[in-house]
């Protein structure tokens, strides 16, 4: 089957427990870009725990997280959300942070000039260290603060309508839009790698687009400098 648009994918989060002997079709590494503060790490606490920190700590070096999930209803498809900080100290990391990367969100702060006028910075970065074919989203956070924005919804989706980017705001307070974010993620990439191979068939996590990082043989510790809460 020939999908015209990402809507035509259906995708199925897998809960925890049923997980475990699951063998993956699709594996894909989605890392979260984005000035210190914009809320990346509340994001992915938000989405995989369900939980918001008001004080969230700044993210050292790198963690990532896992969800599973059953696309068009007989493929399972895994992916790793990889967290690290937006501060410029830290970019010794980000060779290893990119590495195999299908998708990228960039993360603002719908109450921030700068961290809006800095996702230009952070799409030239993916650019340089990715492969052309990586996925971008770009996510304004902080909805729950829209008495204080600076950035409307319009502005956001005009400046990157011209690039094809989507755009998604989103409250990890609030869980508004949070899972959403991550799903049509999926749904992008997935409608790309059935367009390139016509049918998902014959889809594997060993196809022409590489496998990302494979959990079972990376070190994982070797990558994390501490964590939230």
């Amino acid at each position: 089957m020939t999908y015209q648009n990402k809507d035509d994918i259906k995708v199925e989060e897998i809960p925890s427990p049923s997980q475990e002997n699951l063998k993956e079709d699709l594996k894909l590494k989605l890392v979260l870009l984005g000035d210190s503060g914009v809320g990346k790490t509340n994001l992915i606490s938000r989405y995989i725990h369900n939980a918001f920190q008001q004080d969230t700590k700044a993210t050292i070096g790198v963690e990532f997280f896992c969800k599973t999930f059953k696309v068009n209803n007989n493929k399972i498809v895994k992916i790793e959300i990889w967290d690290t900080a937006g501060q410029e100290r830290y970019k010794s990391i980000t060779s290893v942070y990119y590495k195999g990367a299908k998708g990228a969100f960039i993360v603002y702060d719908i109450t921030s000039r700068k961290s809006f006028d800095d996702v230009d910075k952070w799409i030239e970065e993916i650019k340089e260290k990715t492969s052309k074919d990586i996925k971008l989203l770009v996510i304004g956070n902080k909805i729950d603060l829209n008495e204080q924005r600076v950035i409307s919804t319009e502005e956001a989706k005009y400046r990157y309508k011209d690039m094809d980017i989507p755009v998604i705001e989103t409250s990890a307070l609030n869980d508004t839009n949070v899972a959403d974010a991550f799903i049509n993620m999926v749904k992008i990439i997935y409608e790309d790698y059935i367009r390139q191979g016509e049918n998902d068939d014959n889809l594997t996590s060993d196809n022409k687009q590489g496998k990302g990082i494979d959990l079972k043989n990376e070190n994982r510790n070797s990558y994390l400098c501490c964590s939230w809460g």
